[in-house]
């Protein structure tokens, strides 16, 4: 049997709202949140990963398992793969997690997870649906989706409804195969990661396809003060 492990990647140093993984929901860090719920899911193992001692020692209060990783990364995509490097024996599969989605739901992850084991030669990713305010929204990352593969991805807005774009929800599946040939130290940024500042343009510039599972639930990361009220409601 293939093992899954789940990272979660959690840095002290957002923009918006610096050390928002230890921002309390009702209780609990927001880090914990996401933890328990990926827990649900069908992974074997799930690892936090930082590069800050408060989060670090905080996860620790609550008995999860964490790594300290470099303060370099600019993604958390490489904070995962370089927290992966130590695991990539046991575990044949990894999902990059993002750490600030406490709401993520675990049926979703194992949608995410079979899509990944029926294809370890592509990344598997999640979709959802796409509001017409997001359409518009340049934050809103859209993915062009066609025969059960993700054609295009984009920022820019979108004007005509359509059965064939979908919000793109940034938690991918790599296989152990994909996690190496996606290391940035092997593959360099493209022209069209950096005009639209999506990584996934450089890894689909390389040649590699991307499958997708369509999600449930409406996800949005807390990026600022007002998604942290809102969530702070949602899981009241």
């Amino acid at each position: 049997m293939s093992k899954v492990i789940a990272i979660i990647p959690a840095r002290w140093g957002s923009t918006r709202l610096p050390g928002k993984p230890l921002a309390d929901i009702n209780g609990k860090p927001m880090i914990q949140w996401v933890w328990e719920a990926v827990k649900k899911s069908n992974v074997d193992e799930v690892l936090i990963a930082t590069d800050d001692e408060r989060i670090f020692n905080a996860v620790k209060e609550f008995d999860g398992n964490v790594l300290m990783t470099s303060d370099k990364h600019q993604t958390g995509t490489d904070r995962v793969l370089e927290a992966y490097q130590m695991f990539k024996d046991q575990y044949d599969y990894v999902i990059n997690v993002q750490g600030d989605e406490p709401v993520i739901n675990q049926d979703d992850l194992n949608g995410l997870i079979n899509t990944l084991k029926n294809d370890r030669w592509s990344i598997a990713t999640l979709v959802g649906f796409l509001s017409e305010e997001q359409m518009k929204d340049r934050s809103t990352v859209k993915a062009f989706i066609e025969d059960g593969n993700i054609k295009a991805f984009t920022r820019s807005p979108i004007f005509m409804p359509s059965n064939y774009i979908r919000r793109h929800i940034g938690i991918y599946g790599f296989s152990k195969q994909i996690a190496n040939k996606i290391d940035k130290s092997v593959m360099i940024e493209t022209t069209n990661e950096i005009v639209e500042s999506l990584e996934q343009l450089r890894w689909g510039d390389n040649g590699i396809g991307f499958k997708y599972a369509v999600a449930s639930g409406r996800y949005k990361g807390v990026d600022t003060q007002k998604d942290l009220d809102r969530v702070r409601e949602y899981l009241n």
